[in-house]
Parts: C-alpha cells; structure tokens; sequence
C-alpha cells in the first residue's frame, strides 16, 4: 500500500501501530494496533478529539488488552496489516477525497477506524464512546479550526447569518459550537429574519437563555466532556485566596490518585513551580476575559461587525456571571 499522501503524523501512526503490534508480539497489523498508534502521536488532530471525548492512552491499552491477548513469540522484520487495518487505511483515502482534502492525515484515519465498525478498534471506540457518530461530529468540529486541513468552502451567507455563527462560536467560549449557541445566537442577531420570526411567535431570548443554563446538554447529542467539566466549575474569593474548583469525576479522581502519591497538597516550590506556570498563566487570562465582560471597552461599542458581536455577547454573558 501506498503512503504518498499521507501527512507526517499519519505516518507517524503507521509506524506506532507496527511497533504497537510488536510489543504485543502480535503477527499482524489490527485495528486496535491502529488505535494505539493514533494515541501515540498526541498532537494529531485525531488524538485530540479522542482526549476531548474522554479517551486516551491509558484506557484504549486497558480496552485492548482486554478484547486481545498478547503473542507468545518475539517478533522481528516486517509485519503485514490485517484486513480490518488494510480497510481502514483505504477508507481514509475515501474519507478525505469526501471532505476534498489532498492528503490523508490522522482525522481521516480516525474516521476510517469508525467506519470499518467491525475491527477491534472500532468496538472498544464503541463501548466508551455512545453514541460513536460523536467521534465523527467532533473531528468534522475540529477540522473547522484546523490551518492543515482544508475543506470544501463554506457556503456565502447574509451579515445576519455570519453576525450569528460567529456569536454562537464566541458563546461556546472555545468549545465545540452546540445548537444551543445558535439557538441563543440568532436570538440575539439584531434585525434578523430568525430573530425577528422567534420574537413575533412569543420567544423571549432571557427565557430561552435561562433555560439553556438550565438543562444539561449531557443527554443530547451536544454533549462534551469539557463543557460538562466545565459547568461544575467555580472561581471564588476567600479572604485573599483565589479558589479554582474542580468537580468533574475525572478530574476528583485523579487528583486523588496524585495527592495519595504525594502524601498530601502540592505546591509550586522547586522544580514542580514551572509545571504551575500553565494553570497560573490560564487562570489570569480567564479572569482577564470574566473582567473584560463585566467592564465593556469603550471601543468594543462600535458599529464594525465584529464590534456589534462582542456587544451582543458581552450583553448575554454578563448576567450570568454575576449570579
């Protein structure tokens, strides 16, 4: 099989997935071995939406491990892919000239994987991941912020339609655009057709807002990790202390797991301060961003488009954050 088009890093997951093989002492070249070479090259697009999902390289191992067992005998040379891995690489090729991309990189690997269904791969995915079209939707969401892949144009769209997509992708806040963000969006879009046909059928945008903040898209097909994460999160004032709260399972486990280890709280002395570095310099920018909202800049008030965006969300987000 020919790797021309692939990307660097699909590359990169080719050759994990052979030494994931090996090491398992495994004859051939599976899905599962596939898997694991993708979660082997974290920066690629395709790892990243697995980690989003709540998947990563500790638990596709302990999946695998359980769905295959280990070789008995050393291997060394070449190892040949087996059917299910062979379909999935020639199902990425698909998957790309579907998206109109030129080359082949860990995205259309990954929705290869899904696609081939019957592979181990795909199963593990399956079990952790439901429904798994979520994997497909995250990395169609992901390729719409990627400067490597570029898909088919977007369709031209009235001031109001773009006016809306960029406040619902301003709403999200970073995280992938939901329905709920277009729905609050084009709610706000000044002089809208859909505003205006919402505001004569009786659909009152705080209502709606309330009720957004309401319901947990948990349940839905908007559904994330990191915005369910992120709806238990506090930051709270005691005395001098800033207090960032955490009450994700994920997150309370693990952190439970590291102060066991650590015989009790970490702190940033020494050699660990650096790792601090990232979270200190993040919860700055963060408050940075909740002060911007709550004190408008004068110059945030003009009549660009991008300026009548930031007002309209800065008018949404406000209130919320001072109850």
């Amino acid at each position: 099989m020919s790797f021309e088009r692939f990307t660097g890093k699909a590359r990169k997951v080719v050759v994990s997935a052979q030494e994931e093989a090996r090491q398992l002492k495994h004859h051939h070249i599976g899905t599962e071995h596939v898997l694991l070479g993708l979660l082997d090259v974290p920066d690629c697009v395709a790892a990243q939406v697995l980690h989003r999902l709540g998947y990563d390289k500790e638990t596709a191992r302990t999946d695998v491990a359980a769905a295959v067992e280990p070789g008995t005998k050393e291997l060394s040379g070449h190892i040949p892919f087996a059917p299910g891995a062979k379909k999935t690489l020639e199902l990425a090729l698909r998957e790309a000239q579907q998206l109109h991309h030129n080359h082949i990189g860990t995205e259309h690997i990954l929705l290869a994987l899904v696609r081939e269904s019957e592979g181990v791969g795909a199963k593990v995915l399956a079990e952790r991941i439901s429904p798994v079209s979520r994997i497909r939707a995250a990395v169609l969401a992901a390729l719409e912020g990627s400067q490597d892949a570029v898909a088919g144009p977007w369709p031209a769209g009235t001031p109001a339609a773009e006016d809306t997509v960029a406040a619902a992708s301003a709403l999200a806040g970073g995280a992938p655009v939901g329905s709920h963000h277009l729905l609050e969006a084009m709610l706000r879009a000044e002089n809208s057709m859909a505003a205006r046909v919402l505001r004569e059928l009786g659909v009152d945008p705080d209502a709606v807002a309330a009720k957004i903040d309401e319901l947990d898209p948990q349940t839905t097909t908007d559904a994330n990790p990191e915005e369910a994460a992120a709806r238990q999160m506090e930051i709270r004032l005691v005395d001098d202390e800033v207090h960032l709260i955490l009450r994700d399972p994920t997150t309370v486990t693990l952190a439970k797991k590291v102060t066991e280890l650590s015989d009790g709280p970490i702190q940033g002395v020494g050699p660990v301060a650096g790792m601090f570095v990232p979270l200190w310099r993040s919860t700055n920018q963060l408050l940075t961003q909740f002060q911007r909202l709550l004190e408008p800049e004068p110059e945030d008030g003009d009549g660009s488009a991008a300026g009548k965006v930031a007002k309209a969300v800065r008018t949404v987000l406000a209130p919320r954050l001072r109850r």
